[in-house]
């Protein structure tokens, strides 16, 4: 019985270390635009409206959808608070859900917002309240001040459907605080272009999506 019971006891002793040597299994979240508290659809076109997500008359906008154009962005923030810390970004994949598009292929530009944006974000302010901050350039167009220099990822839209783009560096860069998370601005540059968006409003509720798989450091 004692040589059993000394089996026994170096038989868990090695189980133990095994399974404290073992790697730790990482894990994948999803946010969705349900998770999110500052979203905005914002237009020159209306400069002082936070939601022009398209006109459907001269100064009246709609929140079915979002039309992305030159003169028109959409910008959103996902908190990450549900990460705990100590951890290692591995991989972030951002679902863009796309509704239509203009004839041919449509450049979507995903950059980084720099500097806080909140309550009454329009073309013209970062916000009003508790008292307006303009953005340095109208629409959140100056570079490295109002929106990162480089885009984080380009989507190459050639119909409805949803889109994904590899966002990792940025969402580390948040999760670590080397640089603030003040979310993401959606822009389309060519002239002619437009990229329509389900908007997080009505149809497209749920369906934005930023999977985080993260693992110990």
């Amino acid at each position: 019985m004692n040589l059993l019971g000394q089996a026994i006891r170096v038989l868990s002793a090695v189980a133990c270390c095994l399974a404290f040597a073992a790697p730790l299994a990482a894990r994948t979240i999803e946010l969705t635009d349900e998770d999110c508290e500052r979203v905005a659809a914002i237009a020159a076109e209306a400069p002082r409206l936070s939601w022009a997500g398209s006109e459907i008359a001269a100064g009246s906008y709609m929140v079915r959808y979002i039309d992305v154009m030159p003169t028109r962005s959409f910008l959103i923030c996902y908190p990450l608070e549900r990460i705990p810390k100590g951890q290692k970004i591995t991989s972030a994949e951002w679902v863009i859900p796309v509704m239509l598009t203009n004839a041919g292929e449509q450049k979507l530009h995903v950059r980084r917002i720099v500097g806080n944006w909140g309550a009454g974000v329009c073309h013209t302010y970062r916000a009003v309240l508790p008292e307006k901050i303009p953005w340095s350039t109208p629409g959140a167009k100056g570079s490295a001040i109002d929106r990162a220099l480089q885009s984080s990822g380009v989507a190459h839209v050639t119909g409805a459907g949803n889109i994904t783009l590899n966002v990792t560096d940025d969402v580390q860069l948040w999760y670590t605080g080397a640089v603030a998370n003040q979310g993401w601005i959606l822009n389309v540059e060519e002239p002619r272009g437009m990229v329509r968006l389900h908007s997080p409003l009505v149809q497209g509720r749920g369906h934005w999506k930023l999977r985080i798989t993260y693992e110990p450091e």
